[in-house]
């Protein structure tokens, strides 16, 4: 009796996929698609890749080499066909030193700023991109945004602590500049705390300077 129910229930089996096997073959064509989409996206993204590392290679290479103009194209290329890849958002940081080199302070910001709202994700030039903005904007004559980019960036930074110290008293001097010269001596007397030697005689000379 058991193995007529198994016989039974084999054949009932075997009637099922018979009666379905189209349904089933169409299945299993489905579950191929996917599979090979799946694999030649895994493909495409790599040698994406690939040819991204090996053009914004190419534009360092370049930019290297003083040639900023065919390096800024090159980095173009990479944002425009490869903006989604990390060498995407790098070459946007390059964009601007090689804008901010050729004395276009303007685009030189817009580029860093481009760069920075992807440095979340891709924080390797985070600091120089924020310094190399500062810098742009003090060239344009903009001390208040360049002091407040170089306080910032004292905040954020994660060097030592002479560079927190460089930052804030570059900050300082774009806050003398933009005739804020209150705010320049806060900023000078913070430092005074853990300044020794020749900084804080530096400082010290600095403050004296700004109190008249």
């Amino acid at each position: 009796m058991k193995e007529d129910t198994f016989v039974s229930s084999m054949l009932r089996a075997w009637e099922w996929v018979r009666g379905h096997e189209r349904m089933l073959f169409l299945g299993l064509i489905g579950v191929a698609i996917v599979v090979a989409l799946a694999a030649w996206g895994a493909y495409a993204r790599r040698q994406s890749h690939e040819r991204a590392a090996a053009t914004f290679a190419d534009a360092v290479m370049t930019f290297r080499t003083g040639d900023l103009k065919t390096a800024e194209d090159l980095f173009a290329m990479v944002v425009k066909q490869y903006g989604g890849t990390p060498e995407g958002a790098y070459a946007e940081y390059f964009t601007g030193k090689c804008a901010l080199e050729s004395g276009r302070n303007l685009d030189a910001v817009q580029a860093f700023d481009r760069y920075l709202a992807r440095a979340g994700k891709h924080p390797f030039f985070r600091d120089a991109a924020m310094e190399g903005k500062a810098v742009a904007l003090g060239n344009e004559h903009r001390y208040r945004e360049a002091a407040d980019t170089y306080v910032e960036l004292a905040a954020k930074t994660k060097t030592n602590d002479f560079m927190k110290t460089t930052y804030l008293r570059r900050a300082a001097a774009n806050m003398r500049f933009a005739n804020e010269t209150q705010r320049a001596i806060e900023l000078l007397s913070g430092l005074l705390d853990t300044a020794t030697g020749t900084d804080r005689r530096d400082i010290e000379i600095e403050l004296e300077i700004l109190k008249g």
